[in-house]
This record gives C-alpha cells, structure tokens and sequence, in this order.
C-alpha cells in the first residue's frame, strides 16, 4: 500500500505541533490543517472522543466532514474553520448556504450508512482564530444547518 503524499506531509506537520516547534504556516492549506488539530486538541480536553477526521462520504467523495466525535450520548459532526485573527468575518459566518447545504449532505449520508448506531446527533462549528502571538478557539454547539 502506498503512503499518500499528503497524509505523509500532514502526519509530518502534526508532528511538529505536538512538539510545541515554531512553525510558519504558509499556505490556506496547512493553515487548516493546524485549525483541525488544534479542534482535535480542544475536543479531547473537553473528554470527546474523536471517531474520524475528514470523512469523505462514499456515495459522493465531494461531501467530506471534518470531524466526527462522540460526547457523552451524542454523535457530533464538527465543520472546522481557521481564519486569520484580522479576518473581516468569522469563521462562524463564513459557513454559507451552499456550505451548509454540503455538510447537511454529508451528515445525512453518514448516518444512513451507519443507521440506527447513532440516534442522537448534533452539529457544531468550531471558529479557530489564528493569531500572532496567540491562537483562540470558539466552539459553537448545537448549531443549526439551515438559515
């Protein structure tokens, strides 16, 4: 079986931010790639327990969620969003119609191919602003899908 190349350079990358190494975040890419590990992060400390990371749908490979946990009783879907502290809006807003409509997708195929495992479920956004000096992190629970 071989490695993918970008599993390998985002293995490579968490690697160095478990070991608390400075590092520049260069692109869009990496940058939300730091923003789901430190969700990740978040999450364990509040005693989630994470059950996959960028689950890609097989019934349309274009439908992907970024995190699925499990809190106490309930599946949670998470949509992750890292943005420059400077940004204009938040990640929180950022999540529009069409966005939604595609995570809506995506949670729905989920379940269906993973019926009747989890009956309770819920949506949550976490907003990661990247900073200077500092990162913060704002976990919006129970948000709904639709407007």
């Amino acid at each position: 079986m071989a490695l993918n190349k970008t599993f390998v350079i985002r293995t490579l990358h968490e690697s160095i931010w478990a070991l608390r190494i400075p590092t520049h975040l260069k692109n869009n890419r990496v940058r939300g790639w730091y923003g789901e590990w430190l969700a990740r992060k978040h999450l364990r400390q509040k005693k989630f327990i994470i059950l996959h990371k960028n689950w890609k749908s097989s019934l349309d490979a274009r439908r992907e969620i970024d995190l699925i946990a499990r809190d106490k009783e309930s599946l949670v879907f998470v949509e992750v969003r890292a943005r420059s502290s400077n940004s204009l809006n938040s990640g929180f807003h950022s999540l529009n119609r069409k966005k939604r409509q595609a995570i809506n997708h995506a949670c729905r195929d989920f379940l269906r191919l993973n019926y009747p495992k989890f009956p309770h479920f819920r949506f949550d956004v976490i907003e990661v602003d990247l900073g200077k000096e500092s990162d913060e992190i704002f976990h919006h629970e129970n948000v709904s899908l639709f407007p």
